[in-house]
């Protein structure tokens, strides 16, 4: 497949474990992943010939120039690259062999690029082969859901050469009900959203289901034939019943033990997804191939993590779903009554705050936890209060909603200290040193961190912050002493260690801050810490004439956010010591327009690395 006008040689979109359009000879003994992919890739020519690897494969592909004698590039991708790494059903022996055959292809053929689609769940086993298969950093980019206009065009595209079109308003309507999902909420109470974007699988229930139900002699469909057939929230209950119905065939499972074990096992209390460990033969007691069966109909999808695979509900929409058409179910069979639900307290809806608020759902969280203050403010309950209000901070901290963090926590901090509740100043004024940190204002961060610190001198929390507080304005030796203050009341607090690791590295103890280094990500560190640890471990290894290990060290912190200014002004530092000066200038250059700025001492190191190779 050629693109002439951009002096591009596409191939053909590659699979790895698919059937081939031509069967596999019996007896063959070639790698089949090699095969099945090279097969993809030249789905027209003869079968490769067995032992042909990749490298071989595309040189000896007709070299395509332009005009002016240049080389096409060559461009070629692999789909459901997690594949390869999903059970070996062709042997670990040919997985590596494929790793090292496409790391060589990449390095002998000149103007070859390779694009690898992979779930989020793998992206941590492909790190693992990143040094193998390229010596340069690999670029990630995240494949969202449909937009809305792409969304339009996946409900029309299909009918197209039918003899059937979609009107622009029953296209509006269908796109607008597939970003609309309603749920029932941890307190009973439902809720509708609308989402900037559409799943590619609620869009193919919902159209198969309208494209199925329609007569014969429907040749537009329009707004009117969607009042009946165009619901996505029955559409998914059908396919769920339907689901169902094939896997009860196929098992010997009775339809109320199916019903009963995908909603009391994938469906939280919270009214959210849930998980399941898949055991060597069963998963959550039920037999393996029960869930294998529900997987190979979408209901369940597979998650990878730990060399352990974990089930749960394929998309949110069947959560509602599978409550609906269970219900009708029990009703349609006499199975079980409905009691309705209390009326929340204050602490009900607290409740309801933190678990929402521990899996991400932020806008549930600030819902929940606003009525909850109303209740308590109401009550004159001032420590449910007090409570409430910090968990208010927490929430728009992690949301980013520095303003509100700030106002939340300085009231629990003025009710706390009515109650002369010491323990719970102290957690304040180290909550909000944080939110000043965050908010740039590091001068204020040192004023409340060492007003905690006073209060409770053995407080680590409260040290830790002062010390990265101590660290962002300027002062690292200070910060050191502070960090190991810290780190004798507890010694294994990682947080600790990553900030007294960090500034040693700025101070030039190389071997004493790779030991806190190590120590603290061996003692595992947040997103955000654990990252900054990398980097800064990076930064010390190549000081220490260790540039390969720093490489590889800072892929590893580039790989869970790449867009890190802190990382760039350490790779930009890296550089530097090993000699790659335009490079460094680059990365440098991006951390100080980073948007908010870094903080004064890492914004100053910037500059002044950026004078020195200028």
């Amino acid at each position: 497949m050629l693109a002439e006008e951009d002096g591009i040689d596409l191939l053909p979109v590659g699979r790895l474990v698919y059937q081939p359009a031509r069967p596999l000879a019996s007896g063959r003994t070639d790698n089949i992943y090699r095969y099945t992919l090279l097969t993809s890739w030249a789905p027209f020519s003869d079968p490769p010939a067995p032992g042909t690897t990749i490298r071989e494969f595309l040189s000896a592909r007709p070299r395509l120039v332009n005009s002016r004698s240049e080389a096409f590039s060559v461009l070629a991708s692999i789909d459901q690259f997690e594949e390869l790494f999903t059970g070996y059903p062709a042997g670990y022996d040919q997985c590596e062999q494929l790793i090292d055959e496409l790391a060589e292809a990449l390095r002998a053929i000149d103007a070859f690029s390779l694009l690898l689609i992979v779930r989020d769940d793998h992206l941590a086993t492909l790190n693992r082969y990143e040094s193998r298969l390229s010596e340069f950093p690999m670029v990630y980019r995240r494949l969202e859901a449909l937009d809305v206009e792409s969304a339009a065009d996946a409900v029309t595209g299909p009918v197209e050469g039918t003899g059937r079109s979609f009107s622009p308003e029953a296209v509006d309507i269908m796109v607008d009900r597939l970003r609309t999902f309603s749920y029932t909420d941890r307190l009973n109470q439902k809720v509708t959203i609308k989402r900037d974007r559409v799943e590619p699988l609620d869009l193919q229930i919902a159209c198969t289901s309208l494209w199925s139900s329609l007569p014969d002699d429907v040749r537009v469909i329009a707004e009117g034939h969607l009042q009946a057939d165009g619901d996505p929230d029955q559409a998914a209950a059908n396919f769920y019943d339907a689901a169902i119905r094939e896997v009860r065939g196929r098992t010997r499972q009775t339809e109320s033990e199916l019903r009963a074990w995908i909603e009391s096992t994938f469906i939280t209390e919270w009214g959210t997804r849930g998980t399941a460990l898949r055991g060597i033969t069963m998963t959550a007691d039920m037999p393996n191939s029960t869930a294998d069966a529900f997987v190979d109909l979408r209901i369940l999808t597979p998650e990878y993590r730990n060399l352990s695979i974990w089930y749960q509900l394929g998309q949110d929409r069947l959560i509602t779903a599978v409550q609906h058409a269970n219900r009708l179910w029990r009703i349609e069979h006499n199975i079980g009554a409905t009691v309705p639900p209390a009326t929340p307290t204050a602490a009900d809806y607290r409740a309801a705050a933190e678990a929402a608020f521990s899996s991400g759902e932020f806008s549930d969280a600030q819902r929940f936890i606003s009525t909850a203050a109303e209740s308590y403010r109401k009550a004159g309950n001032s420590r449910g209060l007090a409570y409430t209000l910090e968990l208010r901070g927490a929430i728009a901290r992690a949301n980013s909603d520095l303003n509100t963090a700030e106002q939340s926590f300085l009231d629990a901090l003025y009710t706390f200290s009515a109650l002369e509740d010491i323990a719970s100043q102290v957690r304040l004024l180290s909550a909000l040193g944080d939110v000043y940190s965050a908010i740039g204002d590091y001068t204020k961060a040192v004023q409340f961190h060492r007003q905690a610190s006073q209060r409770l001198p053995a407080d680590v929390d409260a040290l830790t912050g002062l010390g990265y507080a101590q660290w962002y304005v300027g002062s690292p030796a200070d910060a050191e002493a502070t960090f190991t203050r810290a780190l004798g009341w507890n010694r294994n607090e990682g947080r600790a260690l990553a900030g007294r690791g960090q500034v040693r590295v700025e101070l030039r103890e190389y071997p004493e801050a790779l030991a806190d280094l190590n120590q603290a990500i061996t003692l595992g560190l947040s997103l955000d810490n654990e990252i900054d640890a990398r980097s800064a471990r990076a930064v010390a290894l190549a000081d220490l004439g260790r540039g390969d290990e720093a490489d590889r060290e800072l892929r590893a912190a580039r790989f869970q956010d790449p867009g890190r200014p802190r990382t760039w002004l350490r790779a930009g530092r890296i550089d530097v010591v090993l000699g790659r000066t335009e490079r460094a200038r680059e990365e440098l250059e991006r951390a100080l327009q980073a948007d908010p700025p870094m903080a004064p001492t890492d914004e100053a190191a910037a500059r002044r690395l950026l004078a020195e190779i200028q």
